[in-house]
């Protein structure tokens, strides 16, 4: 019995894309914590930056230091130690808030602070930078 052009053309098309296809889809790895990060002055502009980790990356400007500063707490911002160092005596409050998820759970920040220099120290020295 002899099979028609076009039923073999699909048959070979279908065969091709078995043997291209892999057994299981590939899935990316989910991030470990993902987070929005923001800086709202008083007077100025708003700031945001993403960030993920595990794999490490968003527009965080260091987004592996931060990771491994959230790692070191279990993703809550509020458990990072302070940062050591001077800061103007200026007036110009900032808030800094931290929206997301850390190994599955719901992770929430904010604080106000007299200025952005306070703001960062405050918080570790990396995530609002």
């Amino acid at each position: 019995m002899q099979m028609p052009r076009a039923r073999f053309r699909w048959a070979a098309v279908l065969a091709g894309m078995a043997v291209l296809a892999p057994a299981a889809p590939v899935r990316a790895a989910e991030p470990v914590g993902a987070y929005l990060l923001m800086v709202t002055p008083e007077h100025g502009s708003v700031t945001a930056v993403n960030l993920w980790c595990r794999p490490d990356g968003g527009t965080h400007h260091a987004p592996s230091r931060a990771c491994d500063q959230l790692e070191s707490v279990n993703g809550e911002v509020r458990r990072i130690g302070v940062q050591q160092g001077a800061c103007t005596m200026e007036y110009s409050p900032v808030r800094v808030s931290a929206d997301g998820r850390w190994r599955g759970k719901a992770r929430h920040f904010a604080g106000t602070y007299p200025n952005r220099c306070a703001a960062v120290r405050q918080t570790g020295g990396i995530l609002f930078r």
